[in-house]
């Protein structure tokens, strides 16, 4: 039970700040002696519940001390209200609702903050309307804001939602929703990748780039590449990515090359090499003669870590056996799970795709590359080696070309922007090659900015006017 307890306080012009409902009952000690089963004094919060009119209509969190040396620590999350006017004694009216949360270290407070804010809005709406709350008569413990109160403490303990109608007009609709970091950038080379089955998410009220992009993620193409297929926008496209990301819908890779470096991790000993589950489980998700009965995603079960389950694949005729997962060789041999620890195990620095290929292209005959490499990255065994350029000298006929380029940039700019938008004026007004030598861009972003392959990339590279070029591995 997250939340131990609801208080209703607020500032009586006789008597000062006044708790008038808590729930449960003996929650808040208000006298000097402290009551058996409560968590709380109101000596101590008191000032906290009805502050000062500076800190109302704030969000505020308290974690107060124990009252007891056995105690369990909490945490106060409240909003204070306060209205002005001149039909209420000091011309004003101060009232705060606030949620007593239990064990704070372990539950999603963030997630209660909104509910708070919302309630509070409520009934300042309520009060200023009816006056719900400044002439409510009833006794502590019983009357229509002791129902609401203890009503939405249970319902969001036990459904983590609630609907309570109020009256004719209004009604108190909450949920709890979990606090969710921040999405990392999303880059234009990022290979999305489908961690759910979106068609059974998707309806026809989905933001109309999103259902554009949707088609062409594929774990194949990267964002831009699902921009220009899809006729949309790169920025919109990228934000609408994002979005997935931030929901665990998809899962970013890097692009796919035959000519990109891969190592296994340190937790590679942990992991595939000792797990007899996940090895099968590869072999599942690998083995090429399922490519024509399995989904082209990751779409039978994913949670938001970036795990996930099997491939469904559809059984023919006769039952599939463990052993028929495994992939066979190109001699006929079964490529078992020690087979496939030690394909990871060959991955290396310094060692591409094509050269692992060729070295083991006898245990691979059946074996989707694209989907061993995957399998790798997204359960956390295996990373990609990126490959960075860095101008390590600059001659004087380079740095006049690179002065006369530049030039002719800003020339190529200025009239673009007055002329024409085609795609050959965009390329004339992109960023000369020399500003990605810095040692901070990927192959995989010069490669996807300037359009080009790697193999291009590297010729660009060698032409003298650049200078000398290191090449960095990391």
């Amino acid at each position: 039970m997250s939340i131990a307890g609801i208080i209703y306080a607020r500032f009586d012009p006789q008597a000062g700040p006044k708790i008038v409902h808590q729930i449960p009952e003996g929650l808040v000690s208000t006298t000097p002696e402290t009551e058996p089963d409560a968590l709380l004094s109101f000596s101590t919060i008191s000032r906290f519940l009805i502050p000062r009119q500076s800190l109302c209509g704030n969000l505020l969190s308290l974690i107060p001390p124990p009252l007891k040396a056995e105690g369990s620590q909490c945490v106060i999350v409240s909003h204070p209200v306060c209205i002005e006017s001149q039909t209420y004694a000091r011309n004003q009216f101060i009232f705060n609702f606030a949620f007593v949360l239990s064990q704070p270290d372990v539950i999603d407070v963030p997630s209660y903050r909104s509910v708070i804010v919302k309630l509070a809005h409520l009934m300042r709406s309520l009060e200023e309307q009816t006056r719900f709350l400044s002439d409510d008569p009833s006794e502590p413990g019983t009357g229509k804001v002791y129902s609401l109160c203890e009503t939405l403490m249970e319902d969001l303990n036990n459904y983590a939602e609630c609907m309570i109608p109020i009256d004719d007009v209004n009604t108190l609709n909450v949920k709890l929703f979990p606090t969710l970091p921040n999405p990392a950038p999303v880059k234009a080379w990022h290979v999305p990748l489908f961690a759910v089955r979106i068609e059974s998410l998707m309806d026809h009220n989905w933001d109309l780039t999103m259902q554009r992009i949707i088609p062409f993620i594929n774990g194949v193409n990267s964002v831009k590449k699902i921009a220009i297929l899809a006729d949309a926008d790169l920025g919109l496209t990228r934000k609408c990515v994002r979005h997935l990301l931030y929901y665990g819908c998809v899962l970013l890779l890097d692009i796919f090359s035959f000519n990109a470096i891969y190592a296994p991790t340190a937790e590679f000993t942990g992991m595939i090499a000792t797990d007899l589950e996940m090895q099968a489980e590869c072999a599942r998700y690998v083995n090429t003669a399922f490519e024509p009965a399995r989904l082209e995603n990751l779409t039978t079960g994913t949670d938001v870590t970036g795990s996930f389950k099997a491939s469904s694949i559809a059984a023919t005729n006769t039952a599939i056996t463990d052993n028929d997962f495994w992939p066979l060789t190109a001699r006929g041999d079964v490529a078992d799970g020690v087979s496939i620890v030690q394909l990871y195990a060959c991955l290396r620095q310094g060692l591409t795709v094509r050269e692992w290929f060729l070295q083991n292209s006898n245990m691979l005959a059946n074996i989707d590359i694209r989907r061993f490499v995957t399998f790798g990255i997204i359960k956390g065994f295996l990373y990609r080696v990126h490959r960075y350029a860095v101008q390590t000298n600059f001659s004087e006929a380079g740095n006049k070309s690179h002065q006369t380029h530049t030039a002719s940039e800003m020339h190529n700019f200025s009239s673009a922007t007055s002329t024409s938008t085609s795609k050959s004026t965009k390329r004339r007004i992109r960023l000369p090659l020399v500003s990605f030598l810095d040692g901070t861009h990927s192959f995989d972003e010069m490669c996807t900015y300037f359009e080009i392959s790697e193999n291009e990339l590297l010729e660009r590279l060698n032409d003298r006017r650049l200078g000398e070029v290191v090449v960095l591995c990391r």
